[in-house]
């Protein structure tokens, strides 16, 4: 079994590489080197499980299979998921002297436990009942000389299900097990013959199955005096200009990379890189033409027979990347057949997408080009740090460290805090009504926004563990130019920048607009309202949930279709609950829980900017309502009173 606990066999032919969580979804990669599995495993299962109630969670699944460039070979898009807790997304087994890839679909209730004990494990020394429940079809798909990798030619498919796809990476997936099955020959599926052993023939080891318990680091204590300096892994004593900080940063990071897995997937698996052994390089110098090109770093992939490969471009501070930079790294990986230009600076993108360099398209037709922010790595480290279970003390001492470096003003990786030059013109335009919406200095401060948007929601999903996104009407997903162009007339006519986020699990998506007219910021949910009962009880069943909210908060209740509304104090709500009421006849349909704060007026700055006032104002309204309140689910339905039995003499 190879899960978060045991992530190897002892040959390394099956590697657990990981979870990814990001602002577009999450993954869970698994790396199978065919060419290394021992001859007597006839089969890998692959299953994905989690502690939650059940996989229904997620708002999609998909299994995809790369090759070792990581190609997409096949799909296996899951549906139909209600109580299951672990699932068997599919099984690579061998047959006639190669491979194949079977989809399964097979989902039990009883979770990881239940799986692995129709599997002949027994766990923690009880045996769980079997729930096996067959969710999706079976589907072949076969890879032939038994390598690692297919062509589109060699797959075949008996049912549609399992497609080639063109699109990339899974965007949504969690956390991938394996079991390397000696003697598992493939009990479904349609080449299934009776000659085939059945489901759990050869699995008769018993294993124990624990959490891992998670570590933490120890105070210092050894010094006599508290002024002592400790000696640090990553220093930022010495650095003497903006040359020396570019390259110590990109040192620090590459190193961490490479010492600490988790940390080098979640950075290349932004790039499209494959899971593997992983190996970084600062300046490495290549001819191009009749120059010397050094990019800053590069990164080296191997998997199986392949071997991908990424240019690194840092930039730190103030400075930003430069088209022709670019373009000649983009010119010098696509003559040496490398994967992919990465860069990476202080310069925020507004969607994950979108490179601060505006480019042809055709430029990077064949090689990709791929940007991430110094917030971007330091959110991924900060992720690991607080939600990835290690065992071992070394590599959380090691990102926190990095994170300690990276977070120094000299360290030259810098969150984004800088609403730009034109941020005080357009507030004071605003506030005096003289803003219109083709202003142009509009424009960088609504980009700005969006990049701000993007930042406040990586910063949720680092603290929270969970992928927090932004919430973009579907008429401009994929059109920057037409979101932007949408910004700066809302801008203009109201004096307004909105947007919503939304935060798995929570009661609805998180508004937070910024209103430079008043200059507040207002951040707000919204939550379905019962459907039965009383109508003071209603607004009671809110009430409740916000017994310790602060008396300021605002309460609105939405009676639709009408578009009339109501709107009180929660202080005044608490003592009077009939005050958000109307009448018999409305009933209200959801209520809107809002807080303005103050807004901060500097361009940047740690304290009194707006984005510093932006971001307190998201944590505070978190902290005191979204955490507490929960949807209004409708009681189960009653059984009617059986009749009573007709007495004597009585015709029925």
């Amino acid at each position: 079994m190879i899960f978060y606990n045991q992530t190897a066999t002892v040959d390394g032919s099956v590697v657990l590489a990981g979870k990814v969580n990001s602002d577009r979804g999450g993954s869970g990669d698994l790396l199978v080197d065919l060419a290394a599995v021992e001859a007597d495993v006839q089969a890998v299962t692959v299953v994905a499980s989690t502690d939650q109630d059940s996989l229904a969670v997620l708002e999609r699944l998909e299994w995809v299979v790369t090759d070792g460039r990581a190609n997409p070979v096949a799909r296996f898009p899951v549906a139909g998921i209600t109580t299951e807790r672990a699932l068997v997304l599919g099984e690579v087994y061998r047959r006639a002297g190669g491979w194949k890839l079977r989809a399964v679909g097979q989902g039990w209730q009883g979770g990881l436990a239940g799986l692995a004990t129709d599997y002949g494990v027994t766990v923690n020394g009880e045996n769980v009942a079997p729930d096996a429940d067959p969710i999706g079809s079976a589907a072949d798909v076969e890879f032939v000389g038994g390598s690692d990798q297919a062509s589109d030619e060699a797959v075949e498919t008996a049912d549609p299900e399992p497609s080639v796809d063109s699109g990339g990476r899974s965007d949504a997936a969690p956390g991938v097990d394996a079991i390397p099955n000696p003697g598992l020959g493939g009990p479904t599926g349609n080449d299934a013959s009776p000659s085939d052993p059945p489901l759990v023939a050869g699995i008769t080891k018993k294993v124990r199955v624990a959490a891992p318990k998670p570590v933490t680091l120890p105070p210092v204590r050894l010094a006599d005096d508290p002024g002592w300096q400790s000696a640090r892994l990553f220093s930022i004593s010495g650095i003497g200009g903006v040359d020396e900080q570019e390259k110590r940063a990109t040192s620090a990071l590459l190193w961490a990379m490479a010492a600490v897995r988790p940390l080098g997937r979640a950075i290349t698996a932004r790039a499209g890189a494959p899971s593997g052994a992983l190996e970084t390089f600062i300046e490495v110098g290549f001819p191009l033409g009749e120059h010397r090109v050094i990019p800053d770093g590069v990164i080296r992939i191997a998997r199986g027979q392949k071997v991908w490969t990424a240019l690194v471009e840092v930039k730190t501070g103030d400075a930003v990347l430069g088209r022709d930079q670019i373009e000649t790294y983009l010119r010098l990986a696509k003559r040496r057949k490398f994967d992919t230009v990465l860069s990476i600076s202080n310069q925020v993108s507004t969607d994950p997408g979108v490179h601060p360099v505006e480019l042809p398209a055709k430029s990077f037709a064949i090689v990709g080009l791929v940007h991430i922010s110094w917030s971007e790595v330091m959110h991924e480290v900060r992720m690991l740090m607080a939600h990835h279970r290690f065992t071992d003390p070394l590599p959380l001492w090691i990102l926190t460290e990095l994170d300690r470096y990276l977070g120094h003003p000299r360290s030259g990786a810098m969150p984004f805090n800088d609403m730009g030059p034109s941020w005080v013109p357009v507030r004071e335009s605003a506030a005096a009504g003289t803003l219109r919406p083709g202003d142009l200095k509009a424009v960088p401060v609504v980009n700005a926004w969006q990049k701000l948007m993007r930042q406040s929601c990586l910063g949720l999903t680092a603290r929270l563990g969970v992928p927090v996104r932004q919430i973009v009407p579907r008429r401009l997903q994929g059109d920057p130019v037409a979101r932007l162009d949408e910004g700066t007339h809302l801008l203009g006519d109201h004096g307004l920048m909105a947007a919503s986020v939304r935060v798995p699990d929570a009661a609805g998506p998180i508004g937070i607009t910024a209103d430079l007219r008043t200059s507040q910021v207002i951040v707000k949910v919204e939550i379905g309202a019962p459907r039965e009962g009383a109508l003071a009880r209603r607004v009671g069943w809110l009430v409740r949930q916000l017994k310790d909210a602060p008396d300021e908060l605002l309460v609105e209740a939405r009676f639709a279709p009408r578009s009339e509304t109501t709107c009180e104090r929660l202080a005044d709500v608490r003592s009077r609950p009939q005050c958000l009421l109307r009448g018999k006849d409305w009933e209200p349909t959801s209520f809107v829980i809002s807080r303005a704060h103050p807004m901060g007026t500097k361009r940047s700055g740690a304290r009194g900017s707006f984005v510093s006032s932006v971001n307190e104002a998201i944590d505070q309204f978190y902290t005191d309502v979204v955490e507490r309140i929960r949807p209004w689910t409708p009681p189960a339905p009653a059984l009617p009173a059986a009749d009573p039995e007709p007495e004597a003499g009585v015709p029925s």
